[in-house]
């Protein structure tokens, strides 16, 4: 059954992302835009097959096909057979286009061969909340951000655009996690990457947006108030068991990621400290 939402927009405008239009097209209908549309656009076929074009492509949409469309891009879309059924979100905010562009969004993406059982179940959450006559839109904007989320993940690879910069940051980062309460240099990580250092070093903060040992210090200190929260095992103990001899040091790192010290982090967790810094 069809269903289309759009809402009366008020304070929406003041969130950084909100709902303009959501909806089931059951069966979807002939769209033609030749100056695109003034939203981002989210788009999931349920069942049947149509066809997206855009910048002189065109685009086979089946069962577990999504394509992603900025603002003021020309498209089109048609069905290809009577029962396409679609599930549509249109979306804007406030610098709305910065955040999408930093995430890896481009003019328009598409998808084939997903798994939209989780991804559609949040379609529907965004829907139930958007029927809502007098709509909690703090909760759109939550679900929807959620929701530009999963779609990222599903449009783009693990460790962003480029495959082959994924590959070399995924070997780091998986040596970092099996290793890291062991010292470790630059060196072996680019190793590990079977790259030259230099390269490595550009790779990994192109890709993570920050530097691989930073990367490894904030892993670190994740583990640390895992351990802080769940053991009654000391905070000397804890240091060292991360790769941190010097007590002072490992005090000074955590400090910088949260704010706080180590013990200070434990007590408002409420977990009894053996022994305070």
């Amino acid at each position: 059954m069809s269903e289309t939402i759009y809402p009366v927009i008020g304070n929406q405008v003041n969130l950084p992302v909100y709902l303009s239009g959501i909806g089931v097209a059951e069966p979807e209908y002939y769209i033609v835009r030749e100056q695109g549309l003034i939203s981002h656009q989210f788009l999931f076929t349920k069942n049947g097959r149509g066809i997206f074009k855009a910048g002189g492509n065109s685009y086979v949409q089946s069962s577990g096909s999504l394509f992603y469309l900025a603002p003021g891009i020309p498209h089109e879309y048609y069905p290809l057979e009577r029962d396409w059924t679609t599930c549509w979100v249109v979306f804007r905010g406030r610098r709305l286009a910065e955040l999408m562009e930093e995430l890896g969004f481009k003019d328009w993406m598409v998808k084939d061969g997903i798994n939209t059982e989780q991804f559609g179940q949040l379609f529907y959450r965004i829907l139930a909340a958007a029927r809502d006559s007098v709509a909690d839109w703090e909760k759109c904007s939550v679900l929807l951000y959620e929701y530009i989320l999963e779609v990222r993940k599903l449009l783009m690879p693990r460790w962003g655009i480029s495959s082959k910069a994924g590959r070399i940051v995924e070997k780091a980062v998986q040596y970092i996690r099996e290793n890291y309460r062991e010292d470790i240099t630059l060196e072996q990580l680019a190793s590990a990457s079977d790259v030259s250092l230099q390269h490595f070093c550009r790779v990994f903060k192109a890709q993570m947006g920050m530097r691989p040992m930073e990367y490894l210090a904030k892993w670190r200190i994740s583990e640390a108030k895992k351990l802080l929260c769940s053991t009654n095992r000391s905070i000397s103990e804890i240091g060292k068991c991360l790769g941190y001899s010097n007590l002072t040091y490992f005090g000074m790192v955590f400090k910088k990621y949260e704010g706080i010290s180590p013990g200070q982090y434990r007590k408002a967790q409420g977990v009894k400290l053996l022994q305070e810094m």
